[in-house]
């Protein structure tokens, strides 16, 4: 037996304990879940699936997918179901239609969507709304500074006079750089939004200037910071 299928193998034994498939019905192989719930050792609910009153996902992907997982203590391993919970800011693994995570243990993790990687970590300095136990997508990457994006989902409820109430998962996002060196996590913005990296780093105004004479374009998109902070970090 490989030794990463092996490692998978006592992670989930290890887990089993832990999290349990309860009542319901699931969607499918591929899909996110139906009318079903996970259940804790002590009977408390772990709100991974949707549920039927309420609308969208609690998860980041509509299917589950291959990925990489890098523990703390610098083990990696691969699997072929993984999904990220915005919800509850978990990585889950599927086994036999059951659920399992390993709490506090992951470092970082890899989630292939379509023909990317898409790079979360863990261990980051604490914001206004984020702590150090917290994941950040990985936008962009250098020797400098970081792009991160924090993403995350709550679920909304809507009253309507004389109708029934209705639930809803929606996303929350924001934007943060972080600069290595110094080991500063500095929140930018809950938008796309270049000038928002610039304001937020003091950037002079003649390297602006040059940047976007030579790089003209919309200056609101995910895209565009992505493509600043590589400048930046040349």
């Amino acid at each position: 037996m490989k030794p990463t299928i092996f490692l998978v193998s006592i992670l989930l034994v290890a887990l089993s304990a832990k999290s349990q498939l309860s009542g319901g019905a699931y969607a499918g192989a591929n899909g996110v879940g139906g009318n079903f719930e996970i259940q804790n050792n002590d009977g408390r609910m772990i709100p991974i699936g949707a549920k039927e009153d309420t609308k969208g996902s609690p998860l980041l992907l509509d299917n589950w997918v291959k990925g990489t997982v890098i523990l703390k203590n610098g083990v990696r391993f691969q699997d072929t179901a993984l999904n990220y919970s915005l919800y509850e800011d978990k990585l889950y693994f599927k086994r036999f239609n059951q659920f399992y995570f390993v709490e506090g243990a992951i470092s970082e993790f890899y989630l292939a969507k379509d023909s990317s990687l898409l790079h979360f970590v863990a261990g980051y300095p604490a914001t206004k709304i984020t702590n150090g136990t917290n994941f950040f997508q990985v936008l962009a990457d250098g020797s400098r500074y970081q792009l991160l994006k924090w993403v995350r989902k709550k679920i909304r409820e809507a009253y309507s006079y004389g109708g029934p109430t209705e639930s809803a998962y929606v996303q929350q996002e924001a934007y943060c750089i972080f600069e290595k060196n110094s080991r500063t996590m500095f929140e930018v913005s809950n938008k796309p939004n270049v000038s928002a990296i610039k304001n937020t780093l003091s950037i002079e105004d003649t390297l602006w200037k040059a940047y976007w004479h030579n790089h003209p374009g919309n200056n609101k998109s995910e895209a565009s910071m992505i493509h600043f902070v590589h400048y930046l970090n040349k």
